[in-house]
């Protein structure tokens, strides 16, 4: 049997000690200080304060280049025009290489601010970068640069973004940063145009492969699209606009499919599977992300500009292959040879084996890459990355998933992982989304409803030819636009995983800014 707890011992409570009467009058109490009252928030019908203009610093959330450390002091008139050439140059080096409009303008005012620039406005619309900047003593300074004839490079794109941000840690100056400019712009060029040619070959092949061909007909994919490549570079010359080099490819590799169809070991499939990774390797699928991403991104001008010259590009492309393939179906009448058109109306997306699919799927990437003038290491991620899209797009199809749904989800798993791996790479997310995004283009989609139209035989399944051509066609321009919207909202979900360099970089701005205050430095 358990006692109970023995009761609580009472505390001795304090005794005041007696004070001695005051003399005098008793002093008058202290008033209290009046708390102010807190306003009592009551309906209204009153807008909110007007909204003011974002600082530099807070355009580049959510950027590679957020929270940048400025390596000097605040910029003079001499600073200050040393500052905006560098940031000028370096706007022009990215949008020759094949960088989107928002890249741009988030590097020009990393390299602003990190140089001293306080008050600083950017301007960018298609090939035209315009730059303003006032100083402290009110001074105003203009700059204005056009870009002409871009060319796709990578691995210099790549460099840039490591020079921005190696500048905006801190590691460099802006002294050291233009030195190493000057270095970047005077490299040559990563892959030769031999070499470029041979990956675009293989980025048909690699397309037919993933498709079913046989053996010869992926043969035959990579050579038409490397004759049609160099054969393009030679034509060129006389400045011809892209509408018309499309339109050229896309006739050439489709009379020289049809010429092996009818003279060759090529069945039917093949035919159209050569046909459409030469189509795959001519589309400009380069400039149509940046394109898009340009117009998700609050440049609505530039963006539009270049998707309608991505459209013509596209259209010329359409127009050569429709025109090249009416002029072989109505050969095979005229000349009496004797050979019916191929007949494609079961063809479906991806259909080798899926050991087969990954296999061709790395190939596209791996030879995407250099067709871009990629750097050597970024090869194999592209690779990876071109695998696992293809991967993700094919079983999402195959579970009942529409092909543009699909390609969507595709995209955006390619642009996550693109922008997680490329940062830590130190290259931009592009280099690595356009070569990987290569394998999900739907250029079997294009073929097919091309032949709809141009041929005269009765649809299979109802309906007319005109009307099935029509809906693959659009189908497939539904499928491009799913990739460019997948890759900018990838992007924009994987930049929280972006934390660890803006800490690091947060970290060392807190740790100098007491030194750099003393010493009359303004960080802005």
């Amino acid at each position: 049997m358990t006692t109970p707890p023995p009761p609580p011992r009472p505390r001795a409570r304090p005794v005041s000690k007696p004070t001695a009467p005051r003399q005098g009058p008793e002093p008058k109490p202290r008033p209290r200080p009046q708390q102010e009252a807190k306003p009592r928030r009551r309906p209204t019908l009153r807008g909110d304060q007007p909204t003011q203009t974002i600082p530099l610093r807070g355009s580049l959330r959510g950027t590679p280049y957020r929270d940048p450390r400025v390596t000097r002091a605040v910029a003079e008139e001499q600073a200050a025009n040393t500052a905006m050439d560098l940031a000028l140059r370096v706007a022009e080096l990215m949008l020759r290489c094949g960088s989107g409009a928002s890249g741009v303008e988030t590097a020009t005012i990393a390299v602003g601010v990190a140089a001293g620039l306080e008050d600083l406005d950017v301007d960018l619309t298609m090939q035209s970068l315009h730059m303003q900047c006032r100083t402290t003593s009110g001074q105003t300074i203009s700059r204005l640069r056009v870009v002409r004839q871009p060319r796709q490079d990578f691995a210099r794109l790549a460099l840039v973004h490591a020079l921005v941000d190696d500048l905006v840690s801190g590691d460099i100056d802006v002294e050291q940063a233009d030195a190493k400019l000057k270095e970047i712009s005077e490299t040559p060029r990563a892959w030769s145009r031999w070499v470029v040619a041979l990956g675009e070959g293989g980025v048909a092949g690699g397309i037919a492969l993933i498709l079913g061909a046989s053996v010869f007909g992926v043969i035959l994919a990579m050579l038409s699209a490397i004759v049609i490549i160099i054969l393009a570079g030679a034509v060129s010359r006389i400045d011809l606009p892209d509408f018309y080099l499309g339109a050229i490819g896309g006739a050439l590799a489709t009379v020289m499919a049809f010429a092996a169809y009818v003279y060759g070991p090529l069945d039917g499939p093949d035919f159209a599977f050569v046909v459409a990774g030469g189509i795959v390797a001519l589309l400009p699928s380069r400039t149509l992300t940046s394109a898009t991403e340009d117009v998700l991104s609050g440049f609505p001008v530039t963006g539009t500009a270049r998707l309608l010259a991505v459209m013509l590009h596209t259209f010329g492309l359409i127009v050569g292959v429709a025109a090249g393939l009416g002029l072989c179906l109505q050969l095979t009448d005229v000349l009496n040879l004797g050979y019916q058109p191929p007949s494609i109306d079961k063809l479906a997306w991806a259909t080798a084996p899926v050991p087969v699919v990954i296999v061709g799927a790395s190939f596209i990437g791996f030879a995407g890459a250099i067709t871009l003038q990629n750097r050597p290491r970024m090869l194999l991620p592209a690779a990876l990355l071109c695998s696992v899209g293809v991967a993700v797009a094919a079983s999402t199809t195959s579970s009942g998933v529409g092909r543009v749904t699909a390609t969507g989800i595709a995209a955006v798993i390619i642009a996550f992982l693109a922008r997680v791996i490329a940062l830590r790479m130190d290259a931009p997310a592009i280099t690595l989304f356009v070569p990987a995004s290569f394998g999900l283009y739907p250029g079997l989609g294009i073929f097919v409803g091309l032949y709809h139209l141009t041929s005269s035989e009765p649809a299979v399944g109802g309906g007319s030819s005109l009307e099935q051509g029509l809906i693959a066609v659009f189908s497939s321009l539904g499928v491009i636009m799913a990739i460019a919207t997948g890759a900018t909202l990838g992007d924009r979900l994987a930049a929280p995983f972006d934390a660890p360099v803006a800490q690091r970089r947060r970290q060392a701005v807190a740790a100098e800014s007491d030194r750099r205050t003393d010493e009359g430095w303004e960080i802005v």
